[in-house]
């Protein structure tokens, strides 16, 4: 029995180290997304003319919390007759769209709703009635409703745009981070995407990860589609690879900021989760055409293919290495326990691989949040007490991603629906509290 379980056991520490090989051998891109996440953040001249931006806001039923968004816009400092809102409902009797007319804004109701229900078809209708109306704009901009805006976001995005980046993305910081765990983690992950992913990107390929709100869109490239084609679970990773694909210029500028509210249970996480798991995992075959809109000219034929290379790869080599590593803790735990109902002298040594296999994990998701945690705590602003809680429990807050997997592979419906995730408008935190009161201008 002995040589039964050294043999088992060897395989799969074989099986994690050649995992662990695997995964240095494309960690190119993430070393130097570590080292770029440190360098101090470069900030564009101010723009000497204005694009004019069309802001779309997909809300239906969010008349609880939309009144944020609106007066942020109202507040802005750019030029009011360079920027026009558009608020996207479904129902004439929206209390939503009263609010938005208040405003001196824009509503839109949805007039097809057949099959249509994503956000990337509220995108699409509202495109077409601004084509309908006569309305020409620079680019587009999505938020959600939940949104809050800083005073300077138009003015900065600009900037981006006036540098000759078609798509630009700002800093999603968060309206209620420090409410309580699940916000706290959410609002790590949502960092990380900023200042390592994103930045990265930015840095080495000129792309840039969308998460669904706060970003700007050239408006010629929607028109050289068509409409907004990217109208899946997750438009905005159809979006990211329609742009690597077809060579547009992305900019991350982290001096932009919004501001995000998160979710505050598990039961609602767990629901962005399914869809953004599934998402992510959908094909994207459709958005890799390049018979669909234009493909522009790349500036290097090397640095565009370890864009795609990278994007491909993107965070499967870290899903595969933990997927790994938490299948052999598993597996050598089981053996564990049937040691030792077996009274067999190698329960010990089989518990202590187990853990070990666990520590390694662990140790890869405290690595990981305390990094982020100590390069953009100034954003975050968490207390220590909080932030040692974050590093300590990070790994644990990903299980929802795994349970959202499984969630979506026993029930098909749940990949295809789009449900609307209830929003509060509570706002807590300071910086947040400070854009909302307009106290920075």
């Amino acid at each position: 029995m002995n040589m039964t379980y050294d043999r088992i056991v060897y395989l799969l520490d074989v099986i994690v180290v050649a995992t662990i090989i695997f995964f240095l051998g494309f960690l190119w891109y993430y070393l130097s997304y570590f080292v770029i996440a440190t360098k101090k953040d470069k900030k564009f001249p101010k723009a000497t003319k204005y694009a004019k931006f069309a802001i779309l806001i997909p809300a239906r039923n969010e008349s609880k919390v939309i009144r944020n968004i609106l007066k942020s816009f109202k507040d802005m400092k750019y030029p009011r007759e360079f920027f026009d809102v558009f608020v996207i409902t479904e129902t004439e009797d929206d209390p939503t769209n009263k609010i938005t007319d208040e405003a001196g804004f824009i509503h839109v109701v949805r007039k097809d709703l057949n099959g249509r229900r994503t956000k990337g078809f509220a995108l699409d209708d509202c495109y077409k009635y601004i084509k309908e109306k006569g309305l020409v704009y620079d680019a587009y901009m999505i938020f959600d409703a939940d949104n809050i805006v800083s005073d300077d976001y138009l003015d900065l995005m600009n900037d981006v745009y006036q540098q000759g980046y078609q798509v630009g993305v700002g800093y999603r910081s968060f309206t209620n981070a420090t409410k309580n765990w699940i916000c706290a983690c959410s609002g790590t992950l949502f960092s990380f995407m900023n200042q390592f992913t994103s930045k990265g990107r930015s840095v080495l390929f000129k792309k840039a990860t969308l998460s669904g709100t706060g970003y700007f869109l050239d408006a010629r490239i929607v028109d050289e589609c068509g409409g907004w084609i990217r109208n899946g679970m997750t438009e905005d990773v159809q979006l990211t690879t329609y742009c690597y694909y077809h060579n547009i210029k992305m900019y991350y500028y982290p001096f932009a900021k919004y501001y995000d509210e998160q979710a505050e249970s598990f039961k609602i996480l767990n629901k962005q989760h399914v869809r953004w798991v599934w998402g992510f995992f959908a094909s994207r075959k459709t958005f890799k055409d390049q018979n669909i809109g234009k493909v522009y000219p790349p500036e290097s034929k090397v640095k565009r293919f370890f864009s795609i290379l990278e994007y491909s790869l993107s965070i499967y080599p870290f899903v595969v290495l933990t997927i790994v590593i938490l299948i052999v803790c598993i597996i050598s735990f089981g053996f564990a326990i049937g040691a030792s109902v077996l009274n067999q002298p190698e329960s010990g040594w089989l518990f202590a691989h187990s853990i070990f296999q666990f520590i390694l994990l662990y140790m890869i998701f405290m690595f990981t949040s305390a990094f982020v945690l100590g390069i953009d705590n100034k954003n975050l602003k968490f207390s220590v007490g909080k932030s040692i809680v974050i590093v300590l429990t990070y790994m644990f807050f990903f299980s929802s991603f795994l349970i959202a997997f499984f969630r979506g592979l026993f029930n098909k419906k749940l990949r295809s629906s789009w449900g609307r995730i209830e929003h509060n408008g509570q706002i807590i935190d300071k910086q947040a509290v400070e854009v909302k009161d307009d106290k920075k201008r």
